[in-house]
C-alpha cells in the first residue's frame, strides 16, 4: 500500500467525477484539508469514510487500497465458461435419459421376451411348469450376456 498511489489515485477519480476537493469533502463529512492531505499521500482515510468515499468515486475498497483501477473481469471468458459448463451439464442430461432409455428398452425386451419364451412353452407342451421354466432360462440367458458382454 502505497500512499502516494492511493493519495494520486484518490484525486484522479475525483478530477473524472469534476469534483473539487471542498465538494468531494462535503459529501464525506470531513475537511477539505483531510482531502488534500489524501491526495498529498500525507495521510490515509479513516475507515470510517472509506466506504462512503469509495462511493463517491465509484470505486471498490481494493481498487482504492491498490491506487489503481483492477482490471475488468473479462466477460468473453466468462460467457466462454458458462456456455461450457451448461454444454457440460447438457451431455450429462443426455447420457443420463440415454442410460434410461437403454436400461428400460432392455427391461421391456427381455420381459417380453421372457414372456413369449413362456407362452411358446405352454402352447408347445400344455405345462405350466415347463413355461416358468423356459421364462426362467431367458432371464438366465439374458444375466449371461449382460455380464458376458
Amino acid at each position: 500500500m502505497n500512499q502516494n498511489e492511493i493519495g494520486s489515485f484518490i484525486a484522479a477519480k475525483r478530477r473524472e467525477k469534476n469534483l473539487t476537493q471542498e465538494a468531494l469533502a462535503e459529501k464525506l463529512g470531513v475537511s477539505n484539508k483531510t482531502v488534500s492531505k489524501w491526495e498529498n499521500g500525507k495521510s490515509m482515510p479513516d475507515y470510517a469514510v472509506v466506504e462512503a468515499l469509495c462511493s463517491a468515486l465509484d470505486i471498490t475498497v481494493a481498487e482504492l487500497l491498490g491506487g489503481r483501477e483492477q482490471e475488468p473481469q473479462n466477460e468473453e471468458q466468462y460467457e466462454m465458461l458458462l456456455y461450457k459448463v451448461q454444454e457440460l451439464e447438457h451431455k450429462v442430461q443426455a447420457a443420463e435419459q440415454k442410460t434410461i432409455t437403454s436400461n428400460s428398452s432392455v427391461n421391456v425386451g427381455v420381459t417380453f421376451g421372457s414372456a413369449l419364451a413362456m407362452v411358446i412353452s405352454y402352447v408347445t407342451w400344455k405345462s405350466v411348469g415347463w413355461a416358468i421354466l423356459h421364462g426362467v432360462f431367458g432371464w438366465g440367458y439374458v444375466i449371461y450376456y449382460l455380464i458376458k458382454y
